[in-house]
């Protein structure tokens, strides 16, 4: 839109007066509505928007101040200019015009160059307004369309980052793998081995239990038959029977509650959180766990020694702050030397509404020059097969998104052979990073 083909709306209850003023501006080129009232001005506007509305104040019906009360109160009409054209000159017409929102208010008569300065003053301002609102309008739409590109990218970015998480706690249960096997194995041998040994202590009973009751049959009993069944009890040692037969089967009933525990604890460490709940969950009983699956990677290599607090249950990815652990656990047991029993120690503390996990390990340490890229990811300085370098880049991650952070520090006193501390602290309830 320019100024010369702008459409005007002249509302004024004076024939005369609206001639006149459409008198003065037949030569700026505008196109020109005019109304006798407010309520013929109001339909006009509804059927096409005026770029400037000229208005008279002392009208019968609707008012002046009322027409521009209702323009500037709708979002469809609220920035058409409005001059307002009167004969009342006092303060008050003025501020109650001023206060509806009018741009101008002119007394009458006006005189033309006036009018036509101010009709293009306000013309032009709402050019420059309609174009600002346009760019905004575009910037509005750019800026929903990066958005949405940006909510999506993170939406895949989530998504590789689980795939990443299962990918390495697969990497995990496979390096750990013979250890559990070896795990299993143990208390499903000896089960074996106690199912074997019941078998011919069932049969013994059996054969006990037969000549007792052919011996009852015949009443009364047979002296020489009862002499043989006690020689037979002695001869297949029926007391020690009665009291090995309860043991082994004690000791068989806690081999395959040790199996089932292992087995648990792998379903749950492998368990893929494709759509990770929030939910509370018990710390030490994650530990327990985690500590359960890497058992055999660390009782060879050290002494697990646990220092729990009390702790509330917290907010939090169960699973996946079972991998933190996990990390952390092989990665002590890992720095501790072959030659030399270690001792790992897994410490918890609440305090302020946050709790903490920490696990030191008497480990070689860290080196100065490698402590600042521990977190970086595929760092790593275990030798090739024996480690991806993304342990402690993903676990980074996992803390950060409990809006936890995770702290490593090997004393100033300490040389390096003295072992490590990694400290995890997490708040008690989770809250959506800002």
């Amino acid at each position: 839109m320019t100024n010369k083909t702008a459409t005007l709306l002249i509302v004024d209850d004076e024939t005369n007066n609206r001639n006149v003023i459409v008198a003065q501006l037949k030569h700026e080129g505008y196109t020109i509505m005019t109304a006798a009232s407010g309520e013929e001005a109001l339909e006009l506007i509804d059927q096409r928007l005026p770029d400037l509305v000229l208005l008279d104040v002392m009208m019968p019906g609707i008012s002046g101040f009322d027409v521009a009360e209702i323009l500037k109160s709708e979002e469809r009409t609220a920035n058409i200019p409005i001059i307002m054209i009167t004969a009342l000159g006092d303060s008050n017409s003025r501020l109650t015009g001023l206060t509806n929102g009018v741009e101008e208010f002119l007394t009458k008569p006006v005189a033309r160059a006036e009018l036509v300065m101010r009709i293009r003053n306000l013309l032009r301002l709402k050019e420059y307004q309609d174009e600002i609102s346009t760019c905004n309008s575009a910037l509005e739409g750019r800026v929903a369309n990066r958005t949405k590109e940006l909510e999506n990218a993170n939406l895949q970015l989530n998504a590789a980052q689980t795939q990443l998480l299962q990918a390495e706690k697969l990497a995990a249960l496979g390096q750990l793998a013979a250890g559990v096997a070896h795990e299993i194995n143990n208390p499903i041998g000896y089960v074996n081995s106690n199912l074997g040994t019941l078998k011919g202590y069932v049969t013994d009973l059996l054969e006990i239990l037969k000549a007792y009751e052919v011996a009852n049959q015949k009443q009364p009993p047979d002296p020489i038959e009862l002499i043989g069944l006690k020689q037979m009890k002695e001869k297949l040692e029926l007391d020690y029977i009665c009291e090995d037969a309860p043991q082994l089967i004690n000791e068989s009933i806690e081999g395959l509650s040790r199996v089932r525990t292992i087995v648990q604890d792998l379903k749950s460490f492998a368990h893929a959180d494709a759509e990770p709940e929030w939910k509370l969950a018990d710390l030490h009983e994650c530990l327990d766990s985690t500590l359960s699956i890497a058992n055999n990677e660390i009782k060879y290599k050290a002494q697990v020694v646990k220092e729990y607090g009390t702790l509330p249950e917290i907010e939090c990815l169960g699973t996946q702050l079972n991998q933190v652990f996990l990390n952390l656990l092989i990665n002590a047991a890992h720095a501790i030397p072959d030659s030399t029993p270690g001792k790992i120690t897994v410490r918890t503390a609440f305090d302020n509404d946050e709790v903490s996990v920490e696990i030191s390990d008497t480990g070689c340490g860290i080196p100065a020059e490698n402590l600042a890229r521990i977190f970086d990811p595929f760092f790593t300085t275990k030798p090739i097969g024996q480690g991806t370098g993304l342990g402690l880049s993903l676990s980074y991650g996992i803390v950060q998104r409990h809006n936890g952070r995770i702290e490593v520090r090997t004393e100033v006193r300490r040389e390096v052979g003295r072992g490590t501390t990694f400290k995890i602290v997490l708040p008690v309830r989770h809250t959506k990073a800002p």
